[in-house]
């Protein structure tokens, strides 16, 4: 990344803080009832896409302009797919998302959550100062 491309991914990754003690769930509900993409899909008329080739930043802003849950559909995407999922999320084509990725667990707090087999629900850095 150059420095204006990691400016910007400080910049989207801290716009995300105040989504960090969110729950998934409280996401995914957000996302699947107010998602403009996924209402889209659902009651109009989905955008043109060939599937020659993966979607674009053009597609992404025109996808989720206006979107009134655009953050929560970015920070979602942030926990469940990290830098491997494809496709439009939160505005992001898969590049920006994978730059955005890394700027994003770097911040304090970010740590993915691994579930162990009896009932608790572990962090990696759990217990460490940001």
């Amino acid at each position: 990344m150059n420095a204006g491309e990691d400016e910007r991914a400080e910049r989207e990754a801290a716009e995300l803080d105040a989504l960090a003690a969110v729950p998934d769930e409280v996401l995914a509900d957000a996302v699947a009832e107010r998602g403009l993409c996924l209402w889209e899909i659902t009651y109009g008329d989905p955008p043109i896409w060939d599937g020659d080739g993966p979607p674009d930043r053009k597609l992404a802003a025109r996808l989720c302009a206006g979107c009134p849950v655009r953050r929560e559909c970015l920070e979602f995407e942030l926990r469940l797919g990290g830098a491997e999922t494809v496709g439009v999320w939160g505005g992001l084509d898969e590049d920006d998302r994978r730059a955005l990725h890394a700027v994003w667990r770097a911040r304090a707090g970010r740590f993915p959550r691994r579930e162990t087999t009896d009932d608790a629900t572990t962090d990696e850095g759990a217990g460490e100062e940001p």
